[in-house]
């Protein structure tokens, strides 16, 4: 009768139980987002007297100002530029950093890796007011959002070098060993091999040094001086004022933010799971 019992209970009310929570969990994530496109295309009026119900009439206009008015289309260019840049390099040298530390035998690799990996520790915004005094003789060389890949690009490598790092020690040393005795070089098998085979791992790395580079708002509003140069996170602030807030506007901007993120995410989301799972079996 009991074991009768327990196999009612896991094969009805257990699964039962984790999709009851799976759907809380989920409408928890997605109800911001339908609320923030809902919100931005109502009323200033309706919004301010109805926050919380649906739009009783539908006006584009916040998006055209943002983008016509605003020029929001230039700072969604100048994200796009620094995105990719940033994002490029921090794959590529981490990567590089990576296979050296992981798939070539010297002493002290376990220490280096360690040293770097203490990275991850120190919140990027504590380094700030070094980081951005150290930065100051470059002001008159470069342009400003050259200079702001420098910090980004730095703060991403301690996490990618960690996620990459463990992916690698996963890799069969069978693969390498073949390329070398059929006359491959070590950038050979670096690009050839390695790479292409590490494609979940570097998808992880991409989108999170994506999301990161993309909402960040602190080193942005302090190195980019000219209105030209910034970033979304950025112009969005100028429709928050000290006495009043546009809010249609803010949040018409802040879908268009939004959707590159959702949409890169949900292009690359078995990529990434199967990155971190892979990459945490022996990191």
């Amino acid at each position: 009768m009991i074991s009768r019992h327990n196999q009612i209970v896991h094969r009805f009310i257990t699964p039962s139980l984790r999709y009851i929570a799976m759907s809380i969990v989920a409408i928890t994530v997605i109800y911001p987002l339908v609320w923030v496109f809902l919100s931005s295309i109502k009323t200033d009026r309706e919004l301010i007297f109805d926050p919380w119900g649906l739009p009783s009439t539908f006006t584009l206009e916040p998006y055209v100002s943002v983008i016509v008015e605003h020029g929001l289309l230039f700072n969604i260019f100048n994200s796009i530029w620094i995105v990719v840049v940033s994002t490029i390099v921090v794959v590529l040298l981490s990567s590089m950093v990576s296979y050296g530390l992981i798939r070539m035998k010297w002493k002290g690799s376990k220490l280096v890796l360690g040293f770097i990996l203490l990275g991850i520790m120190v919140p990027s915004h504590a380094t700030l007011i070094p980081v951005y005094l150290n930065l100051q003789v470059f002001r008159d060389l470069v342009d400003d959002r050259m200079i702001l890949l420098i910090p980004y690009i730095a703060g991403g490598l301690a996490q990618s070098i960690l996620i990459l790092s463990g992916y690698f020690h996963t890799l069969s040393r069978e693969i390498e060993e073949a390329a070398v005795m059929d006359g491959s070089t070590l950038i050979g098998v670096f690009f050839k091999i390695i790479l292409p085979i590490s494609v979940p791992a570097i998808a992880t790395v991409s989108i999170f040094s994506f999301i990161f580079t993309w909402n960040e708002l602190l080193y942005a509003l302090v190195f980019l001086e000219s209105s030209t140069d910034h970033t979304i996170p950025v112009a969005i602030l100028k429709f928050i004022g000290f006495y009043s807030t546009d809010w249609s506007k803010v949040l018409a901007s802040i879908a268009l933010t939004m959707i590159p993120s959702i949409a890169f995410y949900m292009i690359f989301q078995n990529r990434i799971v199967q990155g971190i799972s892979d990459g945490a079996v022996k990191s």
